[in-house]
């Protein structure tokens, strides 16, 4: 399942350059092939949650290990640096690939 595709037209939404930029949760974003105001799918929450749990599984051990083995600080800190970064790329790319947009309904006045 691709989550890049307009639920109005079928066509791309936005690319990785402008989703990276722009999208957020909470954000109203327009489709860039037909205009119509989306918002992500509430799934886009399950999912942040589902990987922050991923996130410190995976950073555990591997702090622990580096503990153990007397890795020195700086060492550790680069490490911390360059895995929270690469994970947020990660985490980022897999939402602009897999979690859908639903269309914003327009509020009657």
């Amino acid at each position: 399942m691709n989550g890049n595709i307009c639920p109005k037209c079928g066509n791309p939404v936005m690319p990785y350059s402008r989703f990276i930029r722009e999208a957020e949760p909470y954000k109203i974003s327009a489709c860039g092939s037909c205009g119509v105001k989306l918002k992500r799918s509430p799934k886009v929450y399950t999912y942040l949650l589902i990987m922050i749990i991923v996130l410190a599984g995976l950073t555990i051990p591997l702090f622990l290990g580096m503990m153990v083995i007397n890795v020195a600080h700086w060492i550790m800190w680069m490490v911390a640096i360059l895995w929270l970064a690469s994970w947020v790329v990660l985490v980022n790319y897999l939402a602009w690939r897999y979690i859908g947009w639903v269309v914003v309904e327009q509020k009657k006045t």
